[in-house]
């Protein structure tokens, strides 16, 4: 199993809140508010290679120093994006795995341990033969974490399936850019040119889709950091270097 971290996309969302990328944003381990206090990425890290050895993570062309050092220090391989990738499909597309099943993490959501255990489990399942690829989010709001929408958190796929997976990716930029698909909503349009559903509906789906609704969130705009259980009263103090 290859497990690809994306984080080379654009901080656009996160606009230099206290002053980090939103991968080095501060959180606790757990949840509780005497739990140790590290980089979202490298709690992330640390998970990732305690179970797994192939790990790579996507990082940003223009700022990559800090991604590879923090991936020096796991043993974790590196790839840096081109510019002009639009998101993690485009930017993570040179270090697919064509044999095995590869896992595809968004590297600015908070995981749980049980979130990534269904991944992982769901991902091994993908190999001896179910459906080839799958989504794993949670479809709506969140009462956890007060998030007021649905996200995606990863994807995987066969890596025999690799090259439809390219197809895939280059369909989404096809429509985005003729404007039948949301230029910002990379993963739903995947997810729904894999479901066979309109592009601008939100509608999820088994086999492709599987359900993730506990503390696991993406944080990427100022909002979700400051609301998350897993960062509550962090706002004002200092960002992990």
């Amino acid at each position: 199993m290859r497990v690809i971290v994306a984080a080379a996309g654009s901080q656009a969302k996160w606009g230099g809140h206290l002053g980090v990328r939103s991968h080095f944003a501060p959180v606790r381990c757990f949840l509780d508010a005497d739990d140790p206090v590290v980089p979202l990425l490298e709690l992330t890290l640390e998970r990732l290679t305690a179970v797994t050895a192939d790990v790579w993570l996507t990082v940003p062309p223009d700022e990559p120093g800090p991604y590879e050092a923090l991936a020096h220090a796991y043993g974790v391989r590196t790839h840096r994006a081109a510019p002009g990738c639009r998101n993690e499909f485009e930017s993570s597309r040179p270090v697919w795995s064509h044999v095995g099943v590869n896992v595809l993490l968004l590297g600015d959501v908070w995981f749980t341990d049980q979130a990534l255990d269904t991944i992982f489990t769901k991902a091994d399942v993908i190999h001896w033969g179910e459906s080839c690829f799958k989504f794993y989010g949670r479809a709506q709001a969140s009462r956890i974490t007060g998030s007021p929408w649905g996200e995606i958190f990863a994807n995987s796929w066969r890596g025999h399936d690799s090259a439809r997976m390219g197809r895939l990716t280059d369909a989404v930029r096809r429509e985005q850019d003729a404007g039948r698909a949301d230029p910002t909503k990379h993963g739903w349009t995947m997810l729904r040119l894999m479901q066979g559903t309109p592009l601008r509906e939100h509608l999820v789906q088994p086999p492709w889709w599987v359900e993730i609704d506990d503390a696991t969130d993406d944080i990427d705009f100022p909002d979700d950091y400051e609301r998350h259980p897993a960062t509550r009263g962090l706002a004002g103090g200092a960002a992990c270097a």
